[in-house]
């Protein structure tokens, strides 16, 4: 595995890249030095440093799916309440159904119990954290170190947490752990929403992500709708698992009364007025659950309407009025809601077009001052005396264009009142000149 995948996910110390080969031979405890042909490498060798370095052989024979793991008792039962519970006085001990524990999980396990290091990806996380749960590796008492639950489930919610992606890896891989991985960590429930999570808006759930919940059987599934109902605030997602997995086994594998169990799980006060409007028209569903839904969705309605009239001071609605009726109001209320919310947007977008237009207008407008500023400095105003000069010579040209003013606000030439008194008083001179 790379540095990057170790950085990215907190891969907690590799402890063997590849799947190991176990031996399924058995064989009996010893205290001399033993053989670790039915070990992964890698523990074999944790198991023989720690040998050397205590002084004390193996005493312990384990096996688990009919693999054997010779093991010092001290430092498997320091980390496992329910192995020194079973491990007392014995020097065998199997691990047996109902522990879904794998030789492969055992053996990571095993490695923790020694080294307190463990190899965590997103397809071994759930059997591990499960194990860890089944075994009572909860206490960090009595040793250095965090335990092992704890390390799983921190190591699983970073997994979750980053990525959609790796939240359904991990839910596949609960699939052979049910129902323990969902008993003793509510590893499928939590997978589950972190994958709906991001999407959900409270209207609309994309239930394609979830196809792999038709693959539980029906009593695990239970547990997972259970954990499910306990963990959402909207029961959405939860309606659309259970139709989902009513569509994939609807070759009579669920009984009625199933069918009936899943369907008490979802709240129908939870579920959103089009999630809603789904449930009754759902021939998928039980009849029970139908009903309880009309009645949901009736009591809304009233509600609604109750409120409506409050608000615009009408009358109280007839309570002999059909549910068909009521429904089809409430259908063309909720379309003239939907119509208004759209008017609502388009004209505050209108509004937003117009402050950024008003804006830009003001820009241009302060751009447009500062190039008549700059224009009207061109056009100066003579001295009056040369002015009386040129008048003088007949310069008319000149009088024109220092005569020329810019408006600010049109941006049109204007003549001055100064000016306009300047030019007077040339002209009474060259006619008194003229006279003389």
């Amino acid at each position: 595995m790379s540095n990057g995948w170790n950085h990215q996910f907190g891969v907690i110390d590799t402890i063997y890249e590849e799947e190991p080969e176990f031996s399924s031979t058995s064989s009996s405890p010893s205290l001399s030095p033993p053989s670790f042909s039915s070990s992964p490498p890698l523990l074999h060798s944790t198991i023989s440093a720690w040998s050397l370095s205590s002084g004390h052989q193996t005493d312990l024979l384990l096996r688990v799916q009919g693999t054997c793991f010779r093991l010092h008792k001290d430092r498997i039962i320091s980390r496992s309440s329910y192995l020194k519970r079973h491990l007392t006085n014995l020097t065998e001990f199997t691990l047996s159904p109902p522990l879904n524990i794998t030789p492969h999980t055992f053996a990571a396990i095993a490695e923790f119990c020694y080294s307190s290091r463990v190899h965590l990806t997103p397809n071994n996380v759930a059997a591990i954290r499960t194990a860890a749960g089944l075994l009572g590796m909860t206490d960090s008492r009595g040793y250095d170190g965090e335990n092992l639950c704890h390390v799983a489930e921190s190591y699983f919610n970073r997994i979750v947490g980053i990525d959609q992606e790796y939240a359904s890896v991990v839910l596949r891989s609960c699939m052979a752990l049910l129902p323990e991985a969902e008993t003793t960590a509510s590893l499928v429930s939590r997978c589950i929403e972190a994958l709906v999570w991001d999407d959900y808006d409270g209207h609309d759930i994309d239930a394609t992500c979830l196809n792999v919940v038709v693959e539980i059987r029906p009593q695990d599934f239970q547990s997972v709708v259970d954990s499910i109902n306990a963990r959402l605030p909207h029961h959405d997602v939860l309606y659309r698992m259970i139709d989902l997995y009513f569509k994939e086994n609807k070759n009579g594998k669920l009984t009625e009364e199933q069918k009936s169990q899943l369907c008490n799980s979802i709240d129908c006060t939870k579920l959103s007025p089009r999630v809603l409007m789904e449930c009754v028209q759902n021939p998928r569903v039980p009849l029970r659950f139908i009903v309880r839904a009309m009645l949901v969705e009736h009591l809304n309605t009233r509600r609604s309407i109750a409120v409506a009239a409050a608000a615009s001071g009408g009358n109280q609605q007839d309570e002999r009025e059909s549910l068909g009726d009521i429904l089809r109001r409430d259908s063309a209320r909720r379309q003239t809601a939907q119509l208004k919310e759209a008017m609502d947007s388009t004209c505050s977008r209108i509004q937003s077009l117009e402050k950024e237009l008003n804006g830009m207008r003001k820009i241009l407008e302060r751009k447009l001052n500062a190039l008549n500023s700059e224009r009207s400095a061109s056009f100066h105003v003579m001295p009056a005396a040369a002015e009386e000069r040129k008048i003088g010579r007949g310069g008319r040209g000149s009088v024109s264009s220092s005569a020329l003013m810019y408006d600010g606000e049109s941006g049109t030439p204007r003549m001055t009142k100064s000016l306009r008194q300047r030019l007077m008083s040339g002209l009474k001179n060259a006619f008194h000149r003229k006279s003389l």
